[in-house]
């Protein structure tokens, strides 16, 4: 399988044997919001359960936009989106509920909800499982403030009720019954500060860890080094520039092809992952 369209990118044998087992996959799906100004073209992509995948890019490289796809939020104007080798836009409802959850920048209720109400939201679509409900408030540690309004919790705690939110849809976490699940996460902790990023970060890969397929845009690349087990690159023109383990993938000098801007990897103590940052002035 190739990725990226005219660019003939070739998947390196690490992907190869990933997407022999994937069910996630979008077939060189292209799609512009406007005519003759395409967001992405041509993507071949796919996703395994059981790993934490992250989108980095500039800003306007597709990344939002691939997850909405996936998801079936929007449609492809060319390629398709599948899962289990059927097209997602012809799922029904309650059936695509079952297979992909959603987590957006910020998730803030249009109505004075309580953590439990909105939690329960999860179930939508979905047989009403109030055990589901009280697994999720409980796994995200939101015990203490199930019957609070959600307004008026922190940013922080807002992050994790959107997470059990999800954890209700997903319930119980991991594979169910042979079906490979997914997690679209869309800078799940934008606008908090580190420690809140970081523990979303390990949430979502303790879900990977679990058996659910998790897909995550980020803009920090530190982050993406240190949580992902996959990451890909989205350039410009909205095709993949690199795809592979963290520390392939954010090689410095693609990222500078990509970004316009110089970085360096530190290396971190005792051989750990260390960041990416960029030069100042570069």
């Amino acid at each position: 399988m190739r990725s990226g369209g005219g660019r003939g990118w070739a998947l390196n044998a690490w992907l190869s044997g990933l997407v022999s087992c994937a069910v996630l996959e979008a077939r060189g799906i292209s799609f512009a919001y406007r005519a003759g100004r395409p967001v992405l073209s041509d993507v071949t992509l796919a996703f395994a359960p059981g790993e934490l995948a992250v989108v980095v890019g500039p800003n306007g490289a597709g990344k939002s936009t691939l997850l909405r796809l996936l998801l079936g939020a929007l449609k492809p104007d060319a390629g398709k989106v599948e899962i289990d080798g059927r097209p997602v836009s012809a799922m029904a409802g309650s059936a695509l509920a079952s297979r992909l959850a959603y987590i957006a920048q910020r998730s803030t209720p249009a109505a004075p909800m309580t953590v439990r109400q909105t939690v329960a939201l999860g179930r939508f679509a979905l047989p009403v499982s109030p055990a589901a409900v009280d697994g999720a408030i409980s796994a995200l540690d939101l015990g203490h403030h199930e019957h609070e309004l959600v307004e008026r919790l922190s940013a922080g705690q807002q992050q994790r009720v959107a997470l059990a939110r999800v954890a209700a849809q997903m319930w119980p976490l991991g594979s169910a019954g042979g079906a490979a699940r997914y997690v679209l996460a869309d800078e799940p902790a934008s606008n908090l500060d580190p420690l809140f990023l970081a523990r979303a970060l390990s949430t979502l890969r303790s879900w990977a860890r679990g058996g659910l397929g998790v897909v995550v845009v980020l803009h920090d690349l530190t982050a993406a080094l240190r949580y992902a087990d996959r990451v890909i690159v989205l350039g410009c023109d909205g095709r993949p520039v690199g795809d592979g383990p963290p520390a392939s993938a954010l090689d410095p000098m693609l990222l500078e092809r990509t970004f316009g801007v110089a970085f360096d990897h530190l290396s971190g103590p005792a051989g750990g992952p260390g960041a990416i940052v960029a030069r100042d002035g570069g």
